[in-house]
């Protein structure tokens, strides 16, 4: 008898690490903050990208939301912050929701490369957490991979992103005066003259 129970015993506590290794998340990517030469041995990194034509924000409940931005490309130059992203005005309903059966080819038909006729494409992917989760990511990913596109970003979802995200998720209403920003926002910076002009 106390051989069968032991035995019994035994199969249940296979059973439930086999069960436990099932539901372990499979981790698709992880979003790394890039490495700052501080000694200045090196030409200093080309402007952070934030956002591109087309912006997917792979969610942690499994869904992915995409977006279009009429993005300009601004040279380097006085008056502009690449540090952080510009303020794009976003709302809920700028966001669509994709699921498993048509985020695959949703983004295929999207993306499109036209290097080839001198317009850059850009394309963002980005997670609210540095461990992605979402199995989207590797379906969007392996697209871009498969177009050969030179110009995307894989990063962490901007602070207007997850507001509006938020907003677009819980059903809530959205007002963008009314969040309280911490991080601020980039993109042309308009200062005032450093010289006072004077008229004669």
């Amino acid at each position: 008898m106390k051989r069968y129970l032991t035995f019994f015993l035994l199969v249940i506590g296979l059973s439930a690490c086999d069960k436990a290794t099932q539901e372990k998340k499979v981790v698709y990517h992880v979003i790394k903050k890039p490495i700052v030469d501080s000694t200045g041995s090196t030409p200093p990194p080309p402007p952070t990208l934030f956002y591109g034509h087309h912006n997917f924000i792979v969610s942690s409940n499994g869904k992915t939301y995409y977006y279009y931005h009429n993005m300009h490309i601004w040279p380097c130059g006085n008056g502009i912050d690449f540090s952080r992203p510009e303020f794009l005005k976003l709302r809920p309903t700028d966001l669509v929701v994709l699921i498993d059966e048509t985020v695959g080819n949703f983004a295929n038909n999207i993306i499109q490369d036209t290097s080839s006729i001198g317009k850059k494409v850009f394309v963002s992917i980005s997670s609210p957490s540095d461990s992605i989760y979402n199995n989207q990511f590797e379906i969007i990913h392996n697209i871009i991979e498969q177009k050969k596109l030179r110009y995307y970003t894989i990063r962490k979802t901007t602070e207007e992103e997850l507001a509006v995200l938020d907003a677009k998720i819980n059903n809530k209403e959205y007002n963008s005066d009314s969040v309280d920003w911490k991080e601020g926002f980039g993109g042309i910076q308009f200062f005032p003259p450093k010289e006072k002009i004077t008229k004669h």
